[in-house]
């Protein structure tokens, strides 16, 4: 009896240390494989309970504000000056403010991104505030005029900010990319696997293919995920909500829909030279738009001779400004005089 006590405790010992390594990364091999998180979340924006309230009293005594919490759920940093809200959906009159009190207000802090440790773990982004009206304390500054009878306002927070996604894949680069022997260390013919940031826009679906002995070219999709809006990052937030995000329909036709797209050897120690993509400069740096939210850029690359085989890396950066909101109702409710 005793020597199977002893056996089922080693044996729940060895379990339990088998477990402890697994989690620690220590000899579970379990460290991601991958080196972004992934997704199509970025700034996420939600209005705190009861600010605004669902529900207030025009007799002036009920006072209150309209607290907007932004969270980074992506993986680019937003510098606080880079983000800038209104407040819309109603007449700021009818509540003893002006529309100046309402618009290009900034957050508490900077957003800094979701990020994921060496061993896996995922830490969260930053969670911070704007209030409405700019640069109240907090102290209720919203307060109903009289109307005559109950009377329901949206309040629609709208964000404009600056955003990039970044993608990273490897291309197959062989001493001969014409005759490639069957134990070659990758193929140069086919789609490659690519991994991009967390953020609205992704770079997806690359592909590539031998163009020569010493050159190759590759493709690779640019689309947006997401109920939000793009513009091109010409303009920055730190300028103005109008300026970034315009909604004149002129201004809004010449900047929508619209990324800064640049290609990269990662690291720059050059096997690919000479690198062409349709639609962007010599440097591989260009702005495209994208058509139904998407967008092909096709690429060209030569090779230097003195190479082995070999996976090369290249990274993918898109750039961007987006635009979302966030919406909820207030009903001010009348109250008739005794």
């Amino acid at each position: 009896m005793n020597k199977k006590c002893i056996t089922f405790a080693l044996l729940v010992c060895l379990i339990l240390l088998v477990s402890a390594c697994k989690k620690s990364g220590a000899a579970g091999g379990t460290a991601p494989r991958t080196p972004f998180i992934g997704g199509t979340a970025a700034i996420t924006m939600n209005f705190e309970k009861d600010s605004p309230p669902p529900e207030v009293t025009d007799d002036g005594t009920f006072a209150f504000n309209a607290i907007v919490r932004l969270k980074n759920d992506g993986e680019f940093k937003v510098d606080k000056r880079q983000i800038k809200l209104n407040l819309i959906g109603f007449d700021p009159g009818d509540f003893g403010l002006s529309f100046a009190d309402l618009r290009n207000v900034e957050p508490d802090a900077t957003l800094d991104p979701k990020r994921r440790g060496a061993e896996g773990d995922i830490i969260d982004g930053t969670t911070t505030f704007a209030i409405f009206p700019r640069g109240s304390a907090g102290d209720g500054d919203f307060i109903p005029l009289e109307f005559v009878g109950n009377t329901e306002f949206t309040f629609r927070a709208e964000a404009c900010y600056n955003y990039q996604t970044k993608a990273f894949t490897k291309l197959c680069v062989l001493k001969d990319m014409i005759n490639v022997r069957d134990k070659s260390v990758c193929k140069p013919n086919g789609a490659r696997t690519i991994q991009s940031w967390s953020a609205p826009v992704q770079v997806t679906s690359l592909k590539q293919s031998v163009s020569g002995k010493d050159k190759l070219s590759f493709s690779f999709d640019i689309i947006l995920n997401g109920n939000v809006d793009i513009f091109s990052d010409r303009e920055k937030p730190s300028s103005g909500f109008e300026i970034a995000c315009p909604k004149d329909p002129r201004q809004r036709r010449l900047v929508e829909n619209k990324v800064l797209v640049e290609v990269i050897e990662s690291p720059s120690d050059p096997v690919i030279t000479n690198l062409k993509c349709g639609g962007l400069d010599s440097g591989g740096k260009g702005e495209v738009m994208l058509i139904g939210g998407k967008r092909t850029i096709i690429c060209t690359a030569e090779l230097v001779s003195d190479r082995e085989d070999l996976e090369r890396g290249i990274e993918v950066r898109a750039s961007y400004n987006v635009l979302d909101n966030k919406e909820t109702k207030v009903l001010v409710k009348h109250l008739a005089a005794p």
